[in-house]
């Protein structure tokens, strides 16, 4: 049976003869009221906000994130989602004007098994001000990030939860059944065409009541989809194919990709206990002049909607985030934050360095949010110490370069191992820590170097070849025209020349889309000792 209960009602204004006045209201209705729980990142304890500005001739972006430990899978996900957001923003300006890109994080719920939290966008063009959000949702029990259809206990109840948003649609802003907007709309009109299909007593079926239960076959609905009243669509099932296991990781971001547009991708915990989903007003006649709308499912219709996971978000959401226990040791470490498998990575490295020009060199990339990676000489790093405090301080990454440039294919293997843990230990002298990766002099290698070398050996696809040319415009306009997604481009720091060619560089990148990232975030980690790594381009 169809739960007639949640069937859309006439209101006082259609009543009035006034159902063609989009939002009417009468003199004394109050609109439904909700009080969504969100905490801003710099108000929660203990999570330190990740942030980056770029300010360039043709835009703006920005972004604030929740630095949640080393590699967190909320802190990976939440980065690469704004990222990719930058990303499009970046690959579809205007020819004119200077737009802006807004991204920010509100923690929803936090707890030691859950971990909610909201994505907004705002973007700027002119006098045009768009507004975007989403919410993900990690669960401890698995380590895993979920999307919002997670909350919910199958489609079933999906369906259900929808219909609950029509009955505040046309019920609290008298919004007619044919002016449902998107998802809820064509679920009301699903419900309301099997409701008046089912056989009322006597064996006759019920009459339509709305728009779309009285579509000629073939024809739209208030949806806009065609729809067949002979075959029903029972609101339970979900809108294509089987019913999807929301408990399932993979089927529950498959439920997420098929409810594209659904208000609830914007869905948040109540003061009262309930759901609240957030829609834009301009699809909502009679929202007045409201920046969102907040449509509220009571707490006692979403007690039979939620699954475990949402049980123990909504506990979370309702106990505030005045004593969370700390996540994990390293709450607050930094990491691999974003999955260059989804984005347009460069990792733009640097040799035979620190020196004189490279303080500069920081400077220019922190104009760019830019992460690098530093392959130096320990010879240099005794003579620069301060330089290579700063580089590593400002999250750039350190590489092992030999301690003079030495061709390293001319030692032993116990001299290759000497000369290397020399460097290391002049680096972890300066910033408590030993390089990652091992970049030899010239790139020469033989099986004694690679036996020797107990970490990664990174070379390069992009040879700006600056050290030769010693020509600016050169050595930028080889970068931007050979690199690629997972290219790992090769400059020294040591000249003049390379470190004048960088702010075209990053600018156009930039402005490609492109993200600068270090050599163990562009390969994700998967990195192995002895083995040769010169990109990540995708095969």
């Amino acid at each position: 049976m169809v739960d007639t209960s949640l069937r859309r009602k006439i209101t006082a204004c259609a009543a009035m003869g006034l159902l063609l006045v989009p939002g009417c209201h009468a003199a004394d209705h109050a609109l439904p009221f909700a009080e969504a729980i969100g905490t801003p990142l710099d108000e929660v304890p203990g999570v330190v906000a990740g942030s980056g500005s770029v300010t360039a001739e043709h835009s703006v972006v920005d972004y604030q994130y929740p630095r949640l430990g080393g590699a967190h899978p909320l802190t990976t996900e939440i980065r690469t989602t704004m990222a990719e957001r930058q990303t499009a923003f970046l690959e579809n300006l205007p020819e004119r004007g200077t737009p802006e890109l807004s991204q920010d994080t509100t923690i929803l719920a936090m707890s030691e098994e859950v971990v909610g939290a909201r994505l907004t966008s705002v973007t700027r063009s002119g006098l045009r001000e768009t507004h975007d959000a989403s919410t993900l949702w990690y669960s401890a029990e698995g380590e895993r990030v979920l999307p919002w259809t997670a909350l919910f206990r199958d489609e079933a109840a999906l369906e259900r939860a929808h219909l609950l948003l029509a009955d505040v649609l046309t019920e609290g802003y008298n919004l007619p059944a044919e002016q449902l907007p998107g998802l809820v709309g064509e679920v009301a009109a699903r419900a309301d065409e099997a409701a008046a299909a089912e056989p009322a007593e006597g064996g006759a079926a019920r009459a339509p009541e709305t728009p779309a239960a009285t579509a000629e076959p073939g024809e739209p609905a208030a949806s806009g989809e065609p729809q067949d009243p002979a075959e029903p669509v029972d609101p339970a099932e979900p809108l294509e194919g089987e019913p999807l296991d929301l408990g399932d990781p993979e089927q529950a971001w498959a439920a997420a990709e098929e409810w594209t547009g659904s208000p609830l991708e914007d869905v948040a915990f109540s003061t009262s206990g309930g759901l609240v989903a957030r829609m834009d007003p301009d699809d909502v006649p009679g929202a007045g002049g409201d920046r969102e709308v907040l449509l509220p499912v009571e707490a006692e219709d979403a007690e039979d909607l939620l699954s475990g996971l949402g049980y123990q978000a909504r506990d979370a959401a309702l106990a505030g985030t005045d004593d969370i226990p700390p996540l994990d040791e390293g709450l607050t470490a930094q990491g691999s934050e974003l999955n260059c498998q989804r984005l347009k990575c460069v990792a733009l490295t640097f040799d035979d360095g620190p020196g004189e020009h490279t303080e500069e060199l920081l400077d220019m990339l922190q104009e760019y949010d830019a992460t690098a990676t530093f392959y130096v000489l320990g010879s240099l790093v005794e003579e620069f110490p301060q330089v290579l405090e700063r580089t590593a301080a400002e999250g750039h990454e350190i590489g092992n370069h030999s301690w003079k440039h030495d061709d390293l294919t001319g030692l032993s293997e116990g001299g290759v191992a000497k000369d290397l843990e020399r460097t290391n230990r002049a680096v972890e002298e300066v910033i408590g820590s030993e390089p990652l990766t091992l970049r030899p002099p010239y790139g020469a290698l033989n099986g004694t170097v690679r036996r020797s070398a107990d970490m990664p050996i990174i070379l390069w696809d992009v040879d700006t070849l600056d050290w030769q040319s010693r020509n600016t415009a050169a050595i930028s306009d080889h970068a931007l025209a050979h690199s690629v997604p997972g290219s790992v481009v090769l400059f020294h720091d040591i000249h003049r020349t390379s470190v004048d060619a960088i702010p075209a560089v990053l600018e156009g990148l930039h402005r490609q889309g492109y993200h600068f990232v270090s050599v163990t975030e562009l390969f994700h980690g998967d990195l192995e000792p002895g083995d040769v790594y010169t990109d990540a381009q995708p095969t």
